[in-house]
This record gives structure tokens, C-alpha cells and sequence, in this order.
């Protein structure tokens, strides 16, 4: 390794560790990983966003925290915002509903308020940021290699 690029990685690794001090800071006397943990446990075992209009002050109030302490937690843990860290949950939990149950996937409207979206504008948006594609396009190629299409397919042509 070239001592100018030695350099630079060192001073990387001094940036995270002084970012991660800050954060503790804010924190008070939790620690990242305790809270990441609570944070975890709740999102796992309670779900929320699959509440619609969830916000950021209803998790804080759950998770005993200031909201300004959970916002530059997330932002900085998870490099998201509150909306996208709740958002990739709900895909998330969307892409197992496809895959798990086909026949609660037929309306993707449906599909959005059942996995906490508000809407189906915002529910397409999340899932193509999140996956790479569209929900219809994603359930399509889902519904094909499963053999579910093939097999309705199938039941509707005459013999």
C-alpha cells in the first residue's frame, strides 16, 4: 500500500471513530450497540411500521429516547433517514408477503396499506428504491418462476 493511501485509510478510521464518539455523546449513558439492539428487538417483535402514519416521535416515545437522539441515531448508524429506515422494513415484509402468500398480493393497493404504506405512490417508490423494481414487475417474475401463473395459465386454455 502506497504511503498516501495508508494515510488517507488512517484518517478514515480516526473520522468513524470520532463520529462514533459523538453519537454516544448524544446517546447520553446508552450505548450504540444497547440502543441498536432495543431498537432492533422493538422493530422485530412489535412491528410498527406496518402501523400507517407511524412517525418518528411514536418510536422515540417507545423506545423512551428524544426524537432529535433517534433521528441522529439512525441518520448516522443506519446512513438513512427515519422514512427510508422505516420503509425498507415494510419492503422488506412486502417481498415475504409475495413470496409466502400470493393470493394477499393480487391488488398491490391493497398490498401497500397492508405492509404500512400510505399509499401506492409512496408503496412504489420505497419497494424500486429498496429492490431495483417495480412491485407489479417483481411480483410478475415472482407469480412466473413460482409456476403459479403457468399453472392458472393453464387452467384457462381450452383442451
Amino acid at each position: 500500500m502506497k504511503k498516501k493511501n495508508f494515510f488517507s485509510y488512517l484518517l478514515s478510521l480516526l473520522g468513524e471513530k470520532r463520529r462514533i464518539k459523538n453519537i454516544e455523546v448524544r446517546l447520553g449513558g446508552e450505548s450504540i450497540d444497547e440502543l441498536k439492539c432495543r431498537l432492533e428487538s422493538l422493530m422485530e417483535r412489535e412491528r410498527p411500521y406496518l402501523r400507517g402514519g407511524y412517525h418518528i416521535k411514536e418510536l422515540a416515545d417507545d423506545l423512551q429516547i428524544p426524537v432529535y437522539k433517534l433521528s441522529a441515531f439512525i441518520n448516522q448508524v443506519y446512513g438513512m433517514r427515519f422514512t427510508d429506515y422505516m420503509n425498507k422494513f415494510r419492503t422488506k415484509y412486502c417481498e415475504e408477503l409475495m413470496k409466502t402468500d400470493l393470493s394477499a398480493t393480487s391488488n398491490l393497493k391493497e398490498l401497500a396499506y397492508k405492509c404500512g404504506f400510505s399509499n401506492r405512490n409512496s408503496f412504489t417508490a420505497a419497494f424500486k428504491k429498496f429492490t431495483g423494481q417495480k412491485p407489479s414487475v417483481y411480483l410478475r417474475r415472482l407469480l412466473i418462476f413460482s409456476g403459479w401463473f403457468l399453472f392458472h395459465f393453464n387452467q384457462l386454455l381450452p383442451i
